[in-house]
């Protein structure tokens, strides 16, 4: 089986069906989040903790594959997550506004399984769109560019 099939199917099922049953079958007893929230377990039962907290917030919270790449053992996603903020995450009471972000994930095969996850996010991206981060000044881009 393809890699990318078992990774596609933690998107689908784990994050945007809520299913994080599934991880046991996907993911290796010894996995580990390289980029875990701070203060979360690495573990795949953090991962499961993550899934439960996005979807308590956006609880039709959907992943989309924007691309993936193979590459012997490692898995590369770029990927598109959207929800409707419904319920309090990262300390942001519910809008009701549609909120998406997006995030790059890196993933290690090891025997069939995901045995390691590092990941880099826009999170500015969404704290900006929760009210809990103001967006930066970028006023002086705008006057270089005039400038030019």
């Amino acid at each position: 089986m393809s890699h990318k099939i078992q990774t596609r199917r933690i998107l689908d099922e784990a994050f945007s069906q809520g299913n994080t049953d599934v991880l046991d079958e996907l993911m290796t007893e010894d996995f580990v989040n390289h980029n875990a929230p701070p203060g979360m377990d690495t573990s795949r039962e953090g991962v499961k903790s993550v899934i439960r907290v996005e979807r308590e917030g956006f609880p039709d919270l959907k992943v989309d594959l924007i691309r993936d790449f193979e590459d012997g053992e490692y898995v590369i996603q770029h990927v598109r997550l959207t929800g409707t903020h419904k319920g309090t995450v990262f300390g942001a009471e519910p809008t009701g506004r549609t909120i998406s972000w997006n995030e790059i994930h890196i993933a290690r095969i090891r025997d069939g399984r995901v045995s390691d996850h590092w990941a880099c996010n826009d999170l500015h991206v969404l704290m900006m769109q929760l009210g809990k981060m103001t967006p930066p000044d970028t006023s002086a881009f705008r006057q270089a560019d005039a400038g030019s």
